[in-house]
């Protein structure tokens, strides 16, 4: 898109003076601050020339053309920030500055991403944060370009053909000593490349490759964030201290010919990723986030910060990590557990969210559950997970629309989500569904008084494999104040009694579709993936 914006912008006389980028920020009526001055004092033009847009005329990208190309394409760049770089094809990266003559601005140096196009993906990403200081970001970008050639050089050429013909080719699983690549691609465009393997020298994981790019329909850093869990994921899953190391010295050979007749011939051998520390990328999505990276090492993460990047780069509701927090400050489980748990995912953030408030127990239920020989505290477990399992069934249910009744001819599976959010009430293990449509509830029985919700109206489920009297007052409790309906939610071999109860107080009861039986299987599946899942 810009090539074909530098043909039909015209290039006008850009000011041309001693100070160009104090005139240029004059003209804006902006401030300038150390940090941006200082990227134009030092070699970073030179080391990223094509990329850095000029104050002054020479040449053609300078920052008054990135300002009329913004403005020609309908999305004219707020009045308090200056064109610094340029991303992609169809956005640029601005640092945010004060006005000249008013108050200075809480995030002033930052640097934010404006896109050129906007739709309903990017509207919500608009100015979204790329690094908190333009001279930090000006440094990481430069060596982030310095080390891309030998790094996608040794990904494509050297590490995953021997992979793939050591591995793919004849069907066997790699052991986590295994430099194993990875990539992320979104909508058939790789975002990201990554190689790592468990160091048993250190008792951690070293990474010899890490690239990462930002795309025009892909979220700031959603790349980096994405191999970073996978990264972090794959760490917890390998047993070590969690510390991740970018100078570990790595190895691939393997010669002969894949299935698709690729001859390989590699025999190489790395001292770490080309960048020589934590990558650039990695650092800069860091300070994006609160998390400062390379701190204790420039060329490890240390266990500490792998801990805090890995909650950072979970996504979870406000209050679930606040319980989260609460969790980890008690020591009732680590947070790389508990982030694990959410990103497999082992057990779902609702599911998560209603264990953490409700018992003391989540310690045990996230290390696989207590022994099957206690059965006191298994069978206070399962009655808990059954609990957190089918509010999460529930909540799958209200929150996805099922277009095969629509009076379109086109069903439609993708963006298919209504966005019921949650709150788990602590005291009376209840759960509250806002947003919900409007209408009938489902998994509703034909037997009991229908439940509808008016619009604007929250569902409250107490969620119960074997109902007692209290259960039912706490329905009663829920049920009563306005703007709100509720219903006990049973499984299905319970419906018979639920029913009976229901009809006789006039209250309403959901059952889930599956029995006992089969929510306790579901359940040791996920005990099982959680007392396995780390080496």
């Amino acid at each position: 898109m810009l090539d074909t914006l530098v043909d039909k912008v015209p290039v006008l006389p850009e000011v041309q003076t001693e100070d160009a980028l104090s005139a240029y920020a004059a003209t804006r009526d902006l401030a300038l601050t150390p940090s941006l001055a200082a990227i134009f004092d030092s070699a970073l033009p030179d080391r990223l020339a094509g990329a850095l847009l000029s104050p002054t005329g020479d040449g053609r990208l300078t920052m008054g053309w990135a300002e009329r190309v913004s403005d020609s394409t309908g999305t004219p760049l707020h009045p308090n920030l200056l064109p610094l770089l340029i991303l992609d094809e169809r956005s640029f990266a601005c640092v945010v500055l004060s006005s000249a003559d008013g108050p200075r601005l809480p995030g002033e140096g930052a640097v934010v991403r404006w896109h050129l196009t906007l739709d309903h993906t990017r509207a919500a990403d608009q100015a979204a944060v790329l690094d908190t200081d333009c001279l930090l970001y000006a440094e990481s970008v430069a060596d982030e370009l310095e080390a891309r050639g030998p790094g996608i050089e040794r990904m494509l050429n050297e590490i995953s053909p021997a992979y793939r013909l050591q591995y793919v080719d004849a069907g066997k699983r790699p052991r986590d000593f295994v430099l194993r690549p990875t990539r992320i691609a979104c909508q058939n465009v790789v975002i990201a490349y990554a190689a790592f393997q468990h160091d048993a020298a250190i008792d951690g994981m070293a990474v010899p490759a890490w690239q990462t790019c930002e795309v025009p329909h892909v979220a700031a850093h959603e790349g980096t964030r994405a191999l970073a869990a996978q990264m972090l994921c794959d760490t917890f899953q390998s047993g070590g201290t969690m510390e991740i190391r970018f100078d570990r010295p790595a190895s691939v050979r393997a010669k002969g010919t894949t299935s698709t007749g690729e001859v390989v011939d590699v025999d190489a051998k790395y001292d770490g990723h080309p960048e020589g520390q934590v990558p650039a990328s990695l650092r800069r999505y860091g300070r994006t986030v609160g998390v400062g990276l390379g701190v204790e090492d420039p060329a490890a993460i240390s266990p500490t910060e792998a801990r805090e990047l890995f909650l950072a780069v979970t996504p979870m509701p406000d209050e679930l990590r606040q319980r989260v927090d609460a969790a980890v400050q008690v020591g009732l489980t680590t947070p790389e557990r508990l982030c694990f748990t959410l990103m497999m995912p082992v057990w779902r953030a609702i599911e998560l969210d209603f264990l953490l408030a409700t018992t003391p127990r989540v310690g045990s239920i996230l290390c696989g559950g207590a022994d099957w020989r206690d059965r006191p505290a298994r069978q206070a477990e399962s009655e808990l997970c059954r609990a957190a399992l089918m509010a999460g069934m529930l909540r799958d249910r209200l929150d996805h629309v099922d277009s095969a009744a629509a009076a379109s001819d086109v069903r439609v599976f993708e963006d298919d989500r209504v966005g019921v959010a949650w709150q788990v009430s602590p005291e009376t293990a209840a759960v509250r569904f806002t947003g919900v449509a409007a209408g009938p509830v489902p998994w509703q029985s034909g037997r009991a008084a229908p439940l509808r919700l008016q619009p604007g109206e929250d569902l409250v489920v107490v969620p119960r494999t074997h109902p007692t009297e209290e259960d039912w007052r706490t329905v009663q409790q829920h049920d009563a104040p306005a703007g709100q309906r509720a219903a006990l939610l049973v499984p299905r071999d319970v419906l018979q009694d639920a029913l009976a109860r229901a009809e006789a107080g006039g209250l309403g009861v959901l059952h889930c579709p599956d029995r006992l039986a089969e929510l306790d299987q579901a359940i040791e599946r996920k005990l099982l993936t959680a007392r396995i899942s780390r080496a």
